[in-house]
């Protein structure tokens, strides 16, 4: 399955509340808009259920992008830092000073524990700092700072095979980058916290 990153945007009491109800918390974090994860859990492992159950699934998946509280961004979390920033290291300290390279990096830890580690909360004035930051990046800022040989030679996450990164690898990436700009500014305006986390 790989690592997955998701952002979402929710109001801080709400985050509080998950927090005290670890089985909420985890239930929140697995989530997806009209699919039960438990029942998706088992019937990953029976291939009649999948192709019955098929178009239901994808219908899920699709609305689950089109939902403006949340960002999925896949396996392209270690791709949008890279093109944001040039760091390929992932080091939290590289440059904490950088909101571009907060996108990725920051937030403080929350008390919800996603697959790899805990979910990072973002507040008000960090991501206030991130939207002006991401404000004046289009798609085509980040087209051309894209190099298919310094994502290979960096060992970007998740190296595609066979051939390594292409620029098809990112086209999904550029396509969702205005979403997490929208999802960003709308926390703000709407005075909410984000959270990101990878499973």
């Amino acid at each position: 399955m790989g690592m997955s990153c998701t952002y979402r945007r929710l109001p801080a009491v709400e985050l509080a509340e998950l927090e005290q109800d670890s089985e909420k918390g985890v239930a929140y974090l697995c989530s997806m808009p009209g699919i039960d994860m438990g029942a998706m859990t088992q019937m990953m492992s029976d291939p009649e259920a999948i192709a019955l159950h098929g178009p239901e699934i994808l219908a899920a998946f699709a609305r689950a992008q089109e939902d403006p509280t949340r960002v999925d961004l896949e396996k392209d979390w270690h791709a949008l830092h890279f093109l944001l920033t040039g760091d390929a290291s992932l080091e939290p300290d590289a440059d904490p000073e950088d909101p571009l390279f907060r996108v990725v990096m920051g937030g403080i830890p929350t008390l919800l524990d996603a697959s790899y580690g805990p979910a990072r909360r973002f507040d008000r004035d960090e991501i206030a700092l991130i939207v002006e930051a991401l404000k004046p990046l289009s798609i085509e800022d980040l087209r051309e700072r894209f190099s298919a040989e310094a994502f290979n030679e960096a060992g970007i996450y998740p190296e595609p095979h066979p051939g390594g990164w292409t620029f098809e690898e990112v086209e999904g990436l550029l396509d969702v980058f205005p979403k997490l700009q929208q999802l960003f500014s709308d926390a703000l305006a709407s005075n909410e916290v984000v959270i990101t986390y990878i499973n």
